[in-house]
C-alpha cells in the first residue's frame, strides 16, 4: 500500500501521472502497473469520498434546466464519481461507430472491435460480473409475443455493478497495488509544456497551500470531462500567444458536449401481463443483476434515421399519489425526507423520484394506509435486496396486475458543435452552454412511434401516452436534462482539427499526455458511458506500456517488480508448486464487504502467496465465492485447495446478512451454525461442482477430504471418485485435511486417499509427528500461530520456527487485516 502523504520531489521515477482517482483512472493505473509501469495517482479529494465535495461555485450553466448541479454530478476522491453512480454497465454497440447519415458530426477512429476485447477487463474493475452483454431469448420465450419483435431487439443485457461505490472494490486495489502511488488531497493547477511546446513537461498541483512541480515520463487527465476540458482550456489560453494548442480557441476542445435524452412520456400495456418476466431484472449464476431493453435494431435505426434509443419498464412515478400503490407511497415518503433519501440512493435520482414541490404528503399516507401490510412486506424486501446484499439491486419493478407500466427511455444526443465549455473568467471558471437540438426531440419521438407499431404487430401490447400528439414535444423538451454523462469535449478524431486525441486516448501535438474520460467519445449512443470508458483507459494504459517495451526507461526503479517474490516449493510427494506461506481462508467471511474480501485477497496475491485454502464450509461458500470474483489476471496467479465431508448448516447461503443471523441467533440455538458431516459420496460429489461454481474453474488444484471420519468412509468408492476426476483433469491431487487423531485413522484404514496431507501442528505439541511416524514428510501445516503455549513469541518468531520445523512443505496462515499480509509474507524470506 502506498498512500503519499508529501508531494514527490525533484525528477519522480513514474513513468505514467494519472490526473483523476475515479474508475477510469484507477482502471488505467492498475492495467499500467500490471504490465510492470510505475503509476502516480493524484487527486483533489480525499480517501473518504464523503469529506470530497466538489467545488464549483465559479463555473455557471447557461440553461440549469436542463443541466444538473455540478455537485450532483461530478465528485473527487477515490473511486470519485462512483460514489454518485447507478452502477449501470452497458457497452456502446457496432451501430454506434458507424458512420451514419442522422449523425452528421460522428468520426471515430475507433471501430466496436477495437473496443470489445478490453470489456471483459473493465468488467472486472467496476464489478459488473462477466462481459456477456448479448444474450439470444431463451426457448421458452418462443411462445410468448416477444419473439415476434421485428423493428426492436430484446437481447442486449445491461449489467449492474454489484457495489456501485467502487471505494471498496475498485479503490481497495489500488490501495493494495504495489506499484500504483496515490496522492490524495492533491489539485492539478497547470499543465507545463516543454520549451517546444509538443509535450509536457510537468503538472503543477497544490497540497497544503504549497504550489509544486510533479515530473513523469507521460500524464493522463482522468478527471472527469469537465475537470479535464477546464485544465485543457486554461492551458490553451496561457499559451495562446506563442501556439493555437487544440485547434485554437474556434478548434474542438470543448466543442460537442453531449449526454442523452432520457424522461417518460408514455406507458406500455402488456396484452398478457406475464409477460413482463421478459423485461424485468433477474440474476446470473454469480448473482450479477441483469435486464433486457428495448433498443431499434441497426436496420430500424438507419432505415428511419433515428439516434440510437433505448427502451426499458418502470413504476409509475413515486410522487404521483394517483398511483395508490402503497409500497410507492412508502419508498416517496423515505426519499422525501431529506436525510433519510439522500442515504438511499444518490442525490440526482432523488431529486427525480420526488419530483417538484408541493408534496402531497396526506395522499400518500392515504395509500400507505389503505394496505399497510403490503408496504411493509415491499419496503423490507426492498431493503434487504438493495441495502443488505453484497450484491446490491439496482432497483425493483412491483408486478401490475394489469400489466401496465412506465415507459422510460435513453437516447443518443446528436453531436452539436455549439453545445461547449468554455472559460468564464480568468480564474478558470466554466460556462456550461449544455444544448439540445430539435433533431434529439424529434428522434425520441419516432422511436416511441416504431416501439408501439412493432408492439402490436406482435401482439405483445401498445404505448398510452401520457399526453395528446400537440404536446409531446413539449414533453421530452420540459425533462430533458443530463450533465452526468459529459460526453464529447475532448473528442477522438484522426484529423486534429476535427479532434483534441487519437484512436490511442494521445492529444494531438503534445506526445506524452493523454487523456481518459468518457469526453473523448465522438458519439454518445444510448448506452451510460461508464463501461465503454473504463474500457478505453484500459486499452489506453497498453498503448503506453507498448510504446515503452521499445523506448525503455533509464530509470532503474521502473522495473517491473517480481510476479512471486515468495519463495515457491515442489510439494513433497506431488508435482505441485507452492508459495512457502498458503494463504487461508476460514476468517474471510468475517469481512462484511466483498471489496474488503477481494482487496484482502489480492493483497496476499501481490505478496506472493500463490496457493489459496479454502472450504464451502467457510462463510457457507462465501470464501469460495469471493475466490471465484477475483479478476482472471489474479485468478491465474494461484492455486487452490478446497475441500468436501464438512457443509454448513442445512438451507445456509453464502450471504453475509444470513450469516450474521445466525451468529446472533445461534447463541440460543446452536444448531443454527453447526457443521454437517456427510461422508456420503453423493453429497460429495454434488458439493464438489458448487465449489466449482462459486470459484469460476473448471478444475482445483487439490481436494481434500475435511476432518474425515475413517469409520464412515467407503475408501474404494472414494478412490474410484478421486481418480476419475484426476484422469478428468478437474483435480491434480487429492488428500485429507485435519487434526491429527483423523489424520492418523486415515493413514492407517485408507493410505490410497492421503497422498496429500493438510494437518494442524504447533511448536509445543507436535501433532504433525502423526506423518513422520508412517514415515512421511510434512506438506501443509497449520496452527502455529494458535498455539496458545508459544503465544508470547512475536509472530515472526513463531513463524520462523514453523518454517525450519516444516522445512519441505507449505504452511497455512490467514488475516483479516490488510495490513498485516505482506508483514506475513516478509516472514517467509
Amino acid at each position: 500500500m502506498t498512500l503519499l502523504t508529501a508531494v514527490p520531489e525533484g525528477p519522480a521515477p513514474y513513468d505514467l501521472c494519472v490526473m483523476g482517482a475515479g474508475p477510469v483512472g484507477l482502471a488505467l493505473a492498475l492495467e499500467a502497473a500490471s504490465r510492470g509501469l510505475l503509476v502516480l495517482v493524484v487527486d483533489a479529494g480525499h480517501a473518504n469520498p464523503a469529506e470530497s465535495p466538489p467545488d464549483w461555485t465559479g463555473s455557471e450553466r447557461v440553461h440549469p434546466a436542463h443541466h444538473a448541479p455540478l455537485e450532483l454530478a461530478t465528485h473527487a476522491g477515490l473511486a470519485g464519481t462512483t460514489w454518485l453512480w447507478g452502477g449501470r454497465c452497458v457497452p456502446y454497440e457496432a451501430v454506434d461507430f458507424e458512420a451514419r447519415p442522422q449523425v452528421p458530426q460522428a468520426g471515430w477512429p475507433l471501430s466496436e472491435a477495437d473496443i470489445a476485447p478490453w470489456y471483459p477487463r473493465a468488467a472486472r474493475y467496476v464489478g459488473c460480473g462477466g462481459a456477456e452483454f448479448r444474450r439470444p431469448l431463451p426457448p421458452e420465450a418462443a411462445a410468448s409475443a416477444v419473439s415476434r419483435l421485428r423493428a426492436f431487439d430484446l437481447t442486449q443485457l445491461e449489467r449492474w455493478s454489484h457495489q456501485p461505490r467502487l471505494l471498496g472494490s475498485l479503490g481497495q486495489q489500488a490501495l493494495a497495488a504495489e506499484r500504483v502511488h496515490l496522492l490524495l488531497q492533491t489539485r492539478v493547477e497547470a499543465l507545463h509544456l516543454n520549451p517546444a511546446l509538443d509535450a509536457v513537461q510537468s503538472l503543477q498541483v497544490r497540497r497544503d497551500g504549497q504550489s509544486v512541480p510533479l515530473n513523469a515520463r507521460a500524464y493522463v487527465l482522468a478527471g472527469g470531462a469537465l475537470g479535464t476540458t477546464q485544465l485543457l482550456l486554461q492551458t490553451q489560453a496561457r499559451y495562446a500567444a506563442q501556439k493555437a494548442l487544440f485547434g485554437g480557441p474556434d478548434g474542438p476542445l470543448g466543442r460537442y458536449y453531449m449526454g442523452h435524452i432520457m424522461g417518460c412520456i408514455a406507458r406500455v400495456v402488456l396484452k398478457q401481463p406475464a409477460d413482463v418476466q421478459w423485461l424485468d431484472f433477474s440474476q446470473d449464476a454469480d448473482g450479477t443483476y441483469v435486464r433486457r431493453r428495448w433498443l431499434p435494431t441497426p436496420a430500424t435505426q438507419r432505415a428511419n434515421g433515428l439516434l440510437n434509443t433505448s427502451f426499458y419498464i418502470d413504476n409509475p412515478p413515486f410522487y404521483d399519489h394517483r398511483h395508490g400503490n402503497p409500497t410507492l407511497s412508502a419508498v416517496f415518503l423515505g426519499l422525501a425526507i431529506a436525510p433519510i433519501g439522500r442515504r438511499l440512493v444518490a442525490e440526482a435520482m432523488r431529486l427525480k423520484h420526488i419530483g417538484r414541490p408541493p408534496y402531497r404528503w396526506g395522499a400518500h399516507s392515504l395509500n400507505i394506509l389503505r394496505r399497510p401490510w403490503r408496504a411493509g412486506l415491499d419496503v423490507v424486501d426492498i431493503l434487504r435486496h438493495r441495502y443488505l446484499s453484497p450484491v446490491r439491486k439496482p432497483g425493483f419493478v412491483l408486478r401490475s396486475p394489469g400489466g401496465v407500466y412506465a415507459l422510460d427511455y435513453h437516447a443518443e444526443q446528436a453531436p452539436n458543435p455549439d453545445s461547449r465549455l468554455t472559460l468564464k473568467n480568468a480564474e478558470g471558471d466554466l460556462r456550461i452552454d449544455f444544448k439540445y437540438l430539435p433533431q434529439d426531440i424529434e428522434s425520441v419521438l419516432k422511436a416511441h412511434e416504431l416501439l408501439d407499431q412493432d408492439l402490436r404487430a406482435a401482439g405483445l401490447g401498445h404505448l398510452e401516452y401520457e399526453r395528446p400528439p400537440e404536446e409531446r414535444y413539449a414533453h421530452v423538451f420540459e425533462q430533458a436534462s443530463d450533465g452526468f454523462h459529459q460526453i464529447g469535449t475532448t473528442r477522438m478524431s484522426t484529423d486534429p482539427a476535427q479532434g483534441v486525441v487519437d484512436a490511442d486516448g494521445r492529444v494531438h501535438g503534445l506526445a506524452n499526455l493523454g487523456i481518459a474520460s468518457s469526453s473523448v467519445f465522438s458519439t454518445s449512443g444510448e448506452a451510460n458511458p461508464t463501461l465503454t470508458a473504463v474500457a478505453l483507459g484500459c486499452r489506453q494504459a497498453h498503448f503506453w506500456a507498448d510504446l515503452w517495451a521499445d523506448h525503455p526507461s533509464a530509470a532503474p526503479s521502473l522495473a517491473p517488480s517480481k510476479a512471486h517474490p515468495m519463495r515457491l516449493v515442489q510439494l513433497p510427494g506431488t508435482r505441485l508448486q507452492v508459495s512457502r506461506l498458503v494463504f487461508g481462508t476460514a476468517s474471510l467471511h468475517h469481512l462484511a464487504r466483498e471489496s474488503d474480501r477481494l482487496a484482502l485477497l489480492q493483497a496476499a496475491i501481490e505478496a506472493g502467496f500463490s496457493h489459496v485454502d479454502t472450504s464451502p464450509l467457510y462463510g457457507f461458500g462465501l470464501a469460495e465465492a469471493s475466490l471465484g470474483a477475483l479478476p482472471a489476471e489474479l485468478a491465474r496467479r494461484i492455486t487452490v485447495t478446497t475441500k468436501v465431508g464438512l457443509y454448513g448448516p442445512p438451507g445456509a447461503r453464502a450471504s453475509v446478512p444470513e450469516l450474521y443471523a445466525r451468529k446472533v441467533l445461534g447463541k440460543a440455538f446452536k444448531g443454527l451454525n453447526r457443521a454437517v458431516v456427510d461422508w456420503q459420496l453423493a453429497r460429495a460429489r454434488q458439493s464438489f461442482e458448487d465449489s466449482l461454481r462459486r470459484l469460476r474453474r473448471s478444475e482445483v488444484d487439490v481436494l481434500l477430504l475435511h476432518e474425515p471420519v475413517a469409520d464412515l468412509i467407503a475408501g474404494d468408492e472414494w478412490l474410484a471418485w478421486l481418480q476419475s476426476l484426476q484422469q478428468a483433469g478437474r483435480i491434480r491431487d487429492w488428500g485429507v485435511a485435519g487434526e491429527a487423531p483423523a489424520v492418523a485413522a486415515m493413514l492407517q484404514q485408507h493410505p490410497a486417499l492421503t497422498p496429500v496431507v493438510q494437518v494442524r501442528d504447533s511448536l509445543s505439541l507436535h501433532q504433525a509427528d502423526v506423518l513422520k511416524a508412517v514415515p512421511r514428510p510434512l506438506q501443509f501445516t497449520y496452527g502455529y500461530l494458535a498455539d496458545p503455549a508459544s503465544a508470547a513469541q512475536p509472530v515472526a518468531q513463531r513463524l520462523r520456527q514453523a518454517l525450519q520445523r516444516n522445512a519441505e512443505g507449505a504452511i497455512l496462515v490467514s488475516t483479516r487485516r490488510l495490513d498485516r499480509v505482506q508483514a506475513l509474507a516478509q516472514c517467509a524470506d
